[in-house]
């Protein structure tokens, strides 16, 4: 855990001891009951209250700590088939002396000769329907969540390495439950037999499995929505060649974030949709028609002269005829919300989203051409409102469209509007300090769009008592330590995307949105 160190990542040796603290952790947890997944704060916060009001020793810090993950998970996991769920085993525990089993790329081939207790636990397991590989857990951990293959783990391992897990394991919002190393040392370890078979018997047939939204499968098919052909067919085009313009930039390549993110999050809250309906598909293609429509008004206002690798809109047409097309999309956007097909309560919902998200963002969009006029007024509040009004709307429109859709009850999209305002913020100061490590010019300039990294850079000049220019290199910005002050804010800000999701009750779309944070957010290198 970020505040361990190897003093406080103890296993009691004592077994009544280890059922205590086990025992005192599950009453905890009963009483404070929480949805899954938790971050890894949420985690510790747990760990040190628990910890506090038993008197605990603070050198079983991270042994408690699993234990609370391990609770947090417990429901969830009991309710997923065996087939579903893959134990991992680490080869540690073997005989050092005895054991004569090969290794292939995913682990050790326990030929169960009884020299230890690998063979019997994974012929028990094997025969529940497990899948079990005997491996380090980290990286057997990573290899399974790249291929999408896990629904839950039940690891054994050494605490540090379960706490290197933990990471992985969250960003993929994969339950999971852990049985640490009575003693580690990677030679001849042990381990409580007992524990690991209880949890690895745990099972609650009357209880739903939760729903996992399959993104990647979910991501192919929003793609296929945007061929032209079909888009020409599906917005009713009549052949003209400003419909034709707009309906090619709309099929152009790009993340699809937004479209996917509306088609998941109604999925994960409506575990009774088992195919994409009409009025979904409508209401994602509506949400990309303004993401796209905002695109054409961007790269004209930034001056930007490529997109998707090929000439931006007003390049190729002019900016009139940019604008229009631009202007076409997101009258196409709301026609599309009108004519879904939703209930006329849900359509008045959803086209107050998209207006309000509409007049955040030019009021974001005005706010900077002003600073862009008087770059000397450039402040780290000023482009964090900015960023808040620019970018989190386009996520805001698309999470709450899914929600209206799955008919999301007032908490809900409470939840969805704080989480979508702290995201947009958190992947602009991405996109900032990307922009600054591959910018091969070695200079930022603010001219068309205020940065953060440049406005920190400025408050740290101003503060110094020093001339401020208007484009800085990155070398004079790294000087001021901006780059690292950013770095915290962006970790500040994925941290508030994860606890503005505290209040969901639905397992399903808060593992959802925890995946997202993961894939949106992949920290800048």
């Amino acid at each position: 855990m970020s505040s361990s160190t190897q003093k406080n990542m103890a296993v009691p040796a004592d077994l009544a001891l280890r059922n205590a603290i086990r025992s005192a952790v599950r009453d905890y947890s009963l009483a404070h009951p929480v949805v899954p997944p938790l971050s890894l704060e949420e985690i510790e916060a747990r760990t040190v209250e628990i910890m506090q009001s038993a008197g605990m020793d603070a050198s079983f810090f991270g042994f408690v700590a699993v234990l609370v993950g391990n609770e947090v998970w417990r429901d969830t996991l009991a309710a997923i088939p065996f087939s579903r769920r893959v134990l991992l085993l680490p080869r540690c525990v073997r005989s050092s002396h005895a054991c004569k089993a090969r290794s292939d790329d995913f682990g050790l081939l326990c030929e169960s000769c009884g020299q230890c207790p690998i063979g019997d636990i994974q012929d028990e397991a094997e025969e529940l329907g497990y899948v079990v590989l005997v491996a380090e857990g980290n990286t057997a951990v990573s290899a399974l969540l790249a291929k999408g293959a896990v629904d839950a783990v039940v690891g054994v391992s050494c605490l540090s390495a379960l706490e290197k897990s933990f990471r992985p394991l969250t960003a993929h919002a994969i339950p999971g439950m852990a049985v640490p190393l009575l003693r580690d040392g990677c030679v001849d370890t042990e381990v409580d037999l007992d524990w690991v078979r209880e949890i690895v018997n745990l099972n609650n047939a009357r209880q739903p499995a939760p729903v996992r939204v399959d993104m990647h499968k979910l991501r192919q098919e929003v793609q296929s929505w945007f061929q032209a052909d079909d888009l020409s067919v599906l917005l009713g085009s009549h052949g003209t060649d400003t419909e034709k313009i707009a309906l090619d930039w709309l099929a152009q390549d790009g993340k699809r974030w937004r479209p996917l993110i509306c088609v998941c999050v109604c999925q994960a809250l409506d575990a009774s949709r088992h195919d994409m309906s009409d009025v979904l598909k409508h209401i994602a293609i509506a949400v990309e028609c303004f993401h796209k429509a905002s695109l054409v008004h961007d790269d004209i206002e930034d001056e930007d002269e490529s997109r998707y690798g090929k000439p931006t809109l007003h390049k190729q047409h002019g900016l009139a005829v940019a604008l229009n097309a631009g202007d076409l999309l997101i009258g196409e956007g709301y026609r599309m919300i009108a004519e879904s097909g939703a209930s006329s309560a849900q359509i008045s919902r959803m086209l107050a989203v998209a207006a309000e998200g509409h007049k955040t963002l030019c009021l974001g969009q005005g706010e900077e051409f002003l600073l862009r006029a008087d770059p000397g007024s450039l402040t780290p509040e000023g482009v964090l409102e900015i960023f808040r009004r620019k970018t989190a709307p386009a996520f805001e429109v698309a999470l709450q469209l899914g929600a209206i859709c799955a008919n999301a009850d007032e908490e809900t999209r409470a939840a969805l509007s704080a989480f979508s305002g702290a995201l947009g913020i958190a992947y602009q100061i991405r996109d900032d300090l990307e922009d600054f490590a591959t910018d091969h010019g070695n200079t930022l300039h603010t001219a068309f769009r205020p940065s953060l990294l440049m406005a920190v850079a400025y408050e740290e000049l101003k503060q110094r008592g020093k001339a401020v220019a208007q484009s800085l290199t990155q070398e004079q910005i790294h000087e001021t330590g901006a780059e690292h002050r950013v770095r915290r804010m962006f970790e500040d800000y994925e941290k508030q995307t994860l606890q503005a999701l505290r209040p969901l009750r639905h397992v399903a779309l808060k593992s959802l949105l925890y995946r997202l944070v993961a894939k949106i957010l992949t920290p800048p290198s």
